[in-house]
């Protein structure tokens, strides 16, 4: 005599597509949530890194405005110095006011176009610029060393800087790190930024220490191998900082991975 049916026959065919696409919608959710999750834990939230770049462009916009009025007003003050010689020291310190103002948003606005556009399409991470200011004693600096990488290049850079003061101890070559010069042998200055920053660190020269040459080292994971550029030791009121692209590089640089 044949039992009840117990119901574990086999499955409708229906019911497996059924299960099978559950499965699979569940999965694409899953990956959804976690890739967003992981992109806004990385630093890499669009909405931000959209309004990062319009602040950058709106900036180069404003200075270059900003330039074409102050060349404006210079071709009018030196036209009036041609017209009026009775007034011409005036005209001359007007002048040469203007000028200096020009002279630092041209500064200003080759330091963001090397954000917004390279003029040589390297799109990595760089040095853009080492600067040396006076402290409060005849031995003291501060030193500051300016990052950049294009704005294209839209994930948080991070790594460690080491800067080595090359010069003379009396009659002998002799170099400092900046942990030497700090007290703190192993230091090294760490950086974390999306397209610029300006790195800044207090040192005190040794007595009899001459400095000619600071040589800047940058590592990071996004370098394939270590950067590195040379510039004069130059203290600001002294002469004009240099810019990365004013120096030889001393290795060649690396672009970003």
């Amino acid at each position: 005599m044949t039992g009840p049916a117990t119901g574990s026959g086999p499955v409708p065919a229906w019911r497996r597509g059924l299960l099978v696409l559950a499965i699979a919608a569940a999965a694409a959710l899953a990956f959804g949530l976690g890739y967003q999750r992981g992109q806004i834990a990385a630093g890499l939230n669009s909405a931000a890194v959209a309004r990062e770049r319009r602040d950058l462009e709106a900036k180069v916009k404003q200075l270059e405005s900003a330039n074409s009025k102050l060349n404006a007003r210079v071709a009018e003050v030196e036209m009036a110095r041609r017209l009026d010689r009775d007034a011409y020291g005036q005209i001359e310190r007007t002048l040469g006011d203007l000028q200096s103002r020009l002279a630092r948003q041209n500064d200003d606005l080759a330091f963001y176009k090397s954000i917004v556009s390279p003029a040589d399409g390297v799109q990595g991470l760089r040095i853009q610029r080492f600067e040396v200011q006076p402290g409060t004693g005849p031995r003291d600096f501060a030193i500051k060393v300016t990052l950049i990488q294009a704005m294209r290049q839209e994930s948080v850079v991070s790594g460690l800087t080491q800067v080595i003061v090359h010069g003379m101890q009396g009659e002998r070559p002799a170099r400092y790190t900046v942990g030497e010069l700090v007290g703190r042998p192993r230091a090294q200055l760490p950086f974390s930024f999306r397209y610029f920053q300006t790195i800044e660190q207090d040192v005190t020269l040794p007595d009899g220490f001459q400095p000619f040459e600071a040589e800047v080292q940058v590592r990071s994971s996004k370098l394939k191998f270590p950067m590195q550029q040379r510039f004069p030791w130059k203290v600001a009121g002294d002469g004009v900082a240099e810019s990365a692209a004013e120096v030889a590089a001393e290795a060649p640089r690396e672009a970003a991975r």
